[in-house]
């Protein structure tokens, strides 16, 4: 067995001897924060297809403390509030998201669904939309939402406009904007399924 004067030597640290972590394997404080968040998260995906929304929405809810600005994630608990009815909670979390990252469109679309669907407040509901396509003009989920709110509130002309207004608009992704008016909106106000940004 080689004494510690010979370990030190070749430059070898025993790090069972060192209650210390070796400072290249510890965590900062900001890493410890997301590492603990994944796993939230992974939790959250958990119990959300084992249909404990409750617990789900618990454990994203602690991923948000620590990022409120998890767009898709806030979008993600926001429809899940709104199917337990609680639209006030699912305002919260998205207006919350927005003053993290207020550069992301996808809190604003869904705060247009929101205040459309169920709060019936369709002059929000249309201020909501623009702010999603003025962030985002190159999306066209904003301009969907946009039509989906002018035809509800009877605006056929104003929503032909935005049609108008979308068709001259070149995506990155796209050639050509695939508005369907609904057809392919979240069903319930949940999105697809988020997968785990940065946090």
């Amino acid at each position: 067995m080689p004494s510690s004067a010979t370990t030190k030597k070749a430059g070898r640290q025993d790090d069972s001897l060192n209650p210390k972590p070796a400072p290249d394997l510890a965590l900062r404080a900001g890493g410890a924060h997301n590492a603990d968040a994944l796993a939230h998260f992974v939790e959250g995906m958990a119990f959300e297809e084992n249909g404990e929304m409750d617990r789900a929405l618990e454990a994203y809810r602690k991923v948000l403390n620590v990022n409120p600005g998890q767009a898709q994630l806030a979008s993600r608990v926001a429809g899940l509030l709104i199917q337990q009815d609680d639209f006030p909670q699912a305002i919260d979390v998205l207006k919350d998201a927005i003053k993290a990252n207020p550069n992301n469109a996808e809190p604003y679309q869904q705060l247009a669904f929101i205040y459309l669907k169920y709060l019936k407040k369709t002059d929000q509901a249309i201020d909501y939309a623009n702010r999603a396509i003025a962030l985002n003009p190159g999306d066209a989920e904003g301009y969907q939402r946009l039509v989906e709110i002018e035809v509800a509130a009877g605006q056929e002309k104003k929503a032909l406009e935005v049609l108008d207004r979308a068709a001259k608009i070149r995506s990155k992704t796209q050639p050509r904007f695939p508005l369907s008016c609904g057809a392919e909106s979240p069903q319930n106000g949940v999105p697809r399924r988020v997968g785990w940004g940065r946090l």
